[in-house]
């Protein structure tokens, strides 16, 4: 008789809810952040600061080379106790590729900085500058995303949000607000980047050295790891498309508009894409569960952890999606009157982003079940859909037109990511039990918009508070009239066991 297998809801709750608490803090970090550029260095600054971060990002992503993920995913199948000196070999291997492949990488948009600044984005000497600095972040921030991931291999989140999530954006902010009071508006878009990746790297070799017991000297210590290249590759080029994906309408407005629309666009995609964090929190453990699951052949777990986690993301979605859609000009005052015409393009960003938060969970399936290659294929295809799209309507409609072509983009990858995750793994995501959200949903969305000509004319903050009260109460209102179940509760199990080790601490 087979033993069964553990039920992972309290695990996955407590340690998503610990994920969300921290990456909700440091989005509203990086929000803060974004929203003080906005308003004190100005629209082509901010524009300047996003492509060098587009171009930077796709650079730590191409550095990485997928071995995050695959180190993690290692990490999460050996034993803990009687595997430490496999353990470490893997960590240790992904370590020294990735410093290789980031040094590489480093010199190569070093080189191509003043291509990229004056003729792909008809830019300045400033953009230059910032993307030669920002080149030199790459090792350190590969350094500290392996590190991060070798912590959740442990089915922990806490240290890989800290590393990720809570510290760069908080070292970030501090070197904006101390350049522009003591320095420059130069100075406060060129050095962030590298700052937050040297800082926290440091501490993501800190927390590996708490688990492993590692020395910093020994941690680059490591030989190259075929099987661990071979199995990150794959998902390296799928990271790549998909960060290509997540940049792509910054880069092409850089190439067909100027560095002011790319500036007035950026506040609308960092708004809506504030909703990867509940995505995010939930996958970080989801991601290491569904490949024991699979590894141990139990198809059953996998799919009511597949339906499970997917309905927690739209009850924690939802919401949130809402009221940036029925309010979305008052968001966008947030950065300031300037930004107000780019209203109508955070609506269409937050339909694409909560489609993209209900469909990730497909494509991380897909990689921990050993289907690497058809994601690959996915963001291949979409990618090339994405190019088209931004090449056809950005130069006719501008910050419309990105918007327009990442929600069709992402539309097609939902689409196809639920048919193979149906035909591949015979798991879905529905069930009837999703139907509580979506009717607490439209709920809400009704009493918001009911509500809405009345605290529509207050103050901004006044005006998102009182949505934010309203629409959160009505929407779990509802959710408990439809009674939570087991798992359900889990939920708020987790938060009550964060909230009593914190008192307890």
């Amino acid at each position: 008789m087979s033993k069964k297998p553990p039920n992972h809801s309290g695990k996955i709750a407590k340690e998503a809810t610990i994920s969300f608490i921290g990456m909700g803090f440091g989005d509203a970090i990086r929000y803060i952040f974004t929203a003080v550029l906005a308003r004190l260095v100005g629209v082509e600054y901010l524009g300047i600061f996003s492509l060098a971060s587009a171009i930077t990002r796709i650079g730590e992503t191409i550095s990485r080379a997928g071995l995050q993920s695959g180190v993690m995913r290692f990490v999460s199948r050996l034993d803990k106790e009687n595997e430490i000196d496999e353990i470490k070999q893997r960590i240790k291997s992904g370590l020294l590729l990735g410093l290789i492949f980031s040094i590489i990488i480093m010199v190569i948009q070093l080189i191509m900085a003043d291509w990229l600044a004056m003729d792909l984005f008809n830019g300045s000497e400033l953009l230059k500058k910032v993307i030669v600095i920002s080149a030199f972040s790459l090792p350190f921030a590969t350094v500290m995303a392996i590190s991060a991931f070798a912590t959740q291999g442990y089915k922990l989140l806490k240290y890989k949000v800290t590393i990720m999530n809570i510290i760069p954006p908080l070292v970030m902010l501090f070197c904006v607000l101390l350049s522009i009071g003591i320095f420059t508006k130069d100075i406060a878009i060129k050095y962030p980047i590298l700052i937050s990746a040297i800082i926290s790297s440091l501490v993501g070799l800190y927390s590996l050295r708490k688990l492993t017991g590692m020395n910093f000297l020994e941690m680059f210590k490591g030989t190259v790891d075929s099987e661990l290249i071979k199995f990150s590759y794959p998902f390296m080029f799928v990271i790549i498309l998909g960060t290509l994906m997540h940049w792509m309408d910054i880069l092409m407005l850089g190439y067909f508009t100027d560095t002011s629309t790319v500036g007035l666009y950026h506040p609308a995609t960092r708004t809506a894409g504030s909703m990867r964090t509940i995505l995010v929190a939930f996958m970080g453990i989801f991601a290491p569960i569904m490949s024991e699951y699979h590894h141990q052949g139990e198809l059953k777990e996998m799919n009511r952890l597949y339906k499970l986690v997917v309905r927690w993301i739209i009850s924690l979605s939802l919401p949130l999606a809402i009221i940036m859609i029925l309010y979305s000009k008052k968001v966008m005052l947030l950065f300031g009157g300037q930004y107000l015409s780019s209203a109508n393009a955070l609506i269409v960003l937050t339909i694409s982003a909560f489609i993209q938060a209900f469909i990730a969970s497909s494509g991380h399936t897909l990689f921990m079940t050993g289907f690497p290659r058809v994601n690959l294929m996915n963001s291949t295809i979409v990618l090339f859909i994405n190019i088209i799209l931004n090449y056809l309507w950005i130069p006719q409609y501008k910050i419309m037109g990105a918007a327009y072509a990442t929600l069709v983009s992402m539309t097609i990858l939902a689409i196809m990511r639920l048919i193979e995750v149906k035909m591949i793994v015979k798991i879905q995501p529905f069930s009837i039990k999703m139907l509580k959200p979506i009717i607490a949903g439209i709920a809400m969305a009704v009493v918001l918009y009911g509500i809405k000509p009345i605290i529509f004319p207050l103050h901004t903050l006044l005006t998102l508070s009182a949505a934010v009260i309203a629409g959160g109460i009505i929407f779990y209102v509802m959710l408990w009239l439809m009674k939570f179940d087991r798992d359900d509760k889990e939920i708020w199990s987790g938060i009550s066991m964060i909230i009593k080790r914190n008192k307890d601490s």
